[in-house]
């Protein structure tokens, strides 16, 4: 499965635009007092999860890729040592192993831009994730969750620490 980097931002730009089209034609009862990015964040989040879980898939694929030509190098030096042999500056004297060893070497690269890719995608869908529970319209009652509990009502006012 070959995935080039322009096809691959054109489907998650294509998944992320999906969300909010859907959205676009429902009207909400109470208008939307939130920031934009909130709005944003609320529908671009999950297709931005699905893109980052799409790009470090792309990376593992392309990581089997290297490493499936590297065996192949490793095959070949050990049917036949000669072919493995090295120059003092780490060139393999044999082209073949070369073009292998190289081959490798542009695969992997490869698979770290699409890893770095995920992880920034990933990093800024945990950004999206944060906006929408801090701005969501359903607040959890205990942001940031911690266990310390205030609380009052009638004629109790208190503190409450919880395990």
């Amino acid at each position: 499965m070959a995935v080039t980097m322009p096809r691959a931002l054109t489907l998650i730009t294509l998944a992320a635009s999906v969300g909010p089209l859907a959205a676009a034609g429902q009207q909400p009862s109470v208008p939307d007092t939130r920031p934009w990015y909130a709005s944003v964040s609320h529908w671009a989040k999950w297709p931005a999860l699905a893109g980052a879980i799409g790009l470090t898939a792309a990376a593992i694929l392309k990581k089997d890729d290297a490493d499936q030509v590297y065996d192949g190098l490793l095959s070949l030096c050990r049917a036949d040592s000669a072919t493995c042999i090295q120059d003092p500056t780490g060139v393999y004297l044999d082209p073949g192993a070369e073009a292998l060893y190289r081959e490798t070497l542009r695969l992997d690269a490869q698979a770290r831009r699409w890893m770095v890719g995920g992880q920034a995608v990933l990093a800024l869908t945990g950004g999206m994730f944060l906006i929408d529970l801090v701005t969501g319209r359903q607040k959890p009652k205990n942001i940031p969750y911690t266990p310390l509990e205030f609380f009052g009502g009638g004629e109790r006012v208190g503190l409450r620490w919880r395990f």
